[in-house]
This record gives structure tokens, sequence and C-alpha cells, in this order.
């Protein structure tokens, strides 16, 4: 009897739930025709007016419509939709517009609050026509005004003529501009002794097949002599080379 009133209160529930009424929902963007992922899967481009779903939790993506890093830009909102109500959903994207400076980590400032450090991107509709400030410890603060979308990109000049651009710390500035002439001559040495070493392996090689060959015990000694001296130069130039190469990778990454 009492497994029988389980199975009636399920049934009751189960047609309860069949009689639900849909939820409606409407969702708009600025700008418009902003693609639109609701629960992981793509339903269209805004406008989208009148939907019928079901009653309950969901989860809404908007995929941005302008270019950059998509997981920083895309709009993201959970909301709940109840049976028989009409829900509607504005979205809004801002313009964005990145700053960026040499050397990077500068300071970025508005009316003396820090927004952050280069690189970075802020919202260009609510900041157009401002003036900022970037400023980095041992660099001459730089003013600039805000006018267009585009990126901006500024060169700070030292406040002591002895900083100079070999100082320097990012990898990239260092990989191409710095010590060029020492990184040449490393890199050169490194491509020349370690070809040095591959031909001198050969020639040890060479030796060490007429050694097994040959069956003049006067050259048994002799092709066997040089196989040894061969190998030994070989391993020399070998060892000199990546003595160069970590030369090399020492002037990139931290001279």
């Amino acid at each position: 009897m009492k497994i029988l009133s389980v199975f009636l209160i399920l049934l009751l529930f189960l047609f309860a739930g069949a009689q639900e009424e849909p939820a409606h929902l409407s969702i708009y963007s600025v700008p418009s025709n902003v693609q639109i992922r609701l629960d992981s899967v793509i339903i269209g481009s805004t406008p989208l007016e009148n939907l019928e779903l079901r009653p309950g939790p969901h989860r809404l993506e908007a995929l941005s419509p302008f270019s950059g890093i998509w997981n920083m830009t895309n709009l993201m909102q959970t909301f709940t939709l109840y049976s028989n109500q009409d829900t509607t959903i504005h979205l809004r994207f801002q313009k964005e517009v990145s700053i960026n400076s040499i050397p990077y980590n500068a300071r970025l400032i508005l009316k003396n609050r820090m927004l952050g450090r280069t690189p970075l991107t802020i919202p260009f509709d609510e900041n157009q026509g401002k003036t900022f400030r970037l400023e980095k410890p041992g660099y001459r603060s730089q003013e600039f005004r805000l006018q267009k979308q585009q990126p901006y990109l500024f060169e700070l000049e030292p406040l002591d003529l002895n900083i100079t651009k070999e100082e320097d710390t990012s990898f990239g500035y260092a990989l191409f501009h710095t010590r060029l002439k020492s990184k040449f001559i490393f890199l050169t040495s490194t491509v020349v002794t370690h070809w040095l070493a591959f031909y001198l392996k050969n020639i040890a090689d060479d030796n060490y097949s007429k050694y097994r060959e040959t069956t003049n015990p006067k050259l048994i000694d002799q092709y066997w002599s040089n196989t040894k001296k061969y190998d030994r130069l070989s391993d020399i130039s070998l060892g000199v080379s990546y003595a160069f190469l970590s030369g090399l990778i020492y002037t990139v990454l931290w001279r």
C-alpha cells in the first residue's frame, strides 16, 4: 500500500511538470547581430524575441563582435526563467583600446588613480577624450589624451641618460636588439665548432671502418691510432661548441 502511494505521488508530480507552461525570453544587444550561446548551444544572433524555453536556470554567453581575446571580451550571464513569464535581457558591449609602453610595466594613471600596468586594455567609449599619464621609476612621466580607438604604444624617456635601451629587461628586446656583436660571435662559434665536431667524427668513423677491413698489421695500428685521435678531437670540439652555446644563452637571457 505504501509503495502504491509513493507511485501515485510520483505520477502526480510528473503530470504537473508536463502541464507546466513554457517561459519566454527576448535578448537584445548593442551593437546588434551578436551571436548568443544558451546553455552551450548557439541559438542565433540578436535581436532574439519571444523564445519559448523550459522554466529553470539557464546560462547565456554573448560572443563579442570585436576582435580580441574571446574569453576576456565575451559577456556571460546566469538567470532563472519562470513558467508563463516574459523575460528580457539587454546586453551592451564596450569598445576597448589597448595601451602599452617601452619599457612595459608602467603605471597608467587617471586623475591620480592607477588603472593598471602596461600592457592593458580599457573601455574606449567611457574614456574617450580623457587625459592619462604613464609613470615608471627612472623614466619621465608621459601624458596623452585618448582620442581614437586604436592601439597606443609609448616609448618612455629615461631620466638618467646612462640608462639605455640595452638595459631593457624584456626577453624580446634582449633577443633582437642588445649586444648583437657578442651574440653573433657566440652563434657563429657554436655552429662552426659543432660542424667541426661532426666532420672529425666522420673521419674517425672512416678510419675505424678501414681498421676493421684491412689485414695489413702496419695499417691496423695506423687506422686505430687515427680513430682514437679524431674521436678525441671531435669530443673536444663538441665540448667547445656547448660552451659557446651556453655563452649565447647567457647573453640572450641574462645580459
